[in-house]
Order: C-alpha cells, then structure tokens, then sequence
C-alpha cells in the first residue's frame, strides 16, 4: 500500500514539473501587456518551478523570457542577442 501511495504522488509530482516547464517555455507577453506584468508572470513561474526543487539555469530564463517578449520589442530582443556576454537574470 505504501508503495503504490509513494508511486501516486511521485507521478502527480513529476507531472506537475513537466507541466510547469511547459507553462514557462509558453509564456508569452500578450498584448497591451507591460514588461512588469509579464516578467512577473515569468518570475511567479519560476518561482514555482524552484519550489519543486528544480533551479533552472539562469540564462536560460533569460533566452526563455526574451522569446515569449511582443514582436515589438523584437529589435531590443535582437540587439541583447548579438552582445558578447548575456544578460544575467539580475
């Protein structure tokens, strides 16, 4: 009994990290959206991704965060790309 309990919220856990790193890699800024709002949505994300035990890299949300920004501000996205040293999450 023990066992299968263990193996229910074991599952239920590693579906929740899947489906976490599935909602970050999705976030989009939406538009009319501010660039607060939509780095604190991508924060609370990571947030929660950390509070499973999972650190991701931070440049990783960096690039992460950079390509769900609105196609408006895709030249700013363009020029941090083409810097010799990326942005820390900082």
């Amino acid at each position: 009994m023990w066992k299968e309990l263990r193996n229910l919220y074991q599952n239920s856990s590693d579906q929740r990290k899947l489906a976490l790193k599935d909602k970050l890699q999705k976030i989009e800024m939406e538009k009319g959206e501010t660039i607060p709002k939509y780095l604190t949505k991508f924060t609370q994300c990571c947030d929660e991704i950390g509070s499973l035990g999972i650190m991701g890299a931070k440049d990783d949300m960096v690039s992460l965060t950079l390509m769900g920004i609105q196609k408006s501000w895709h030249s700013y996205q363009d020029s941090v790309n083409g810097w010799e040293k990326l942005l820390d999450w900082e």
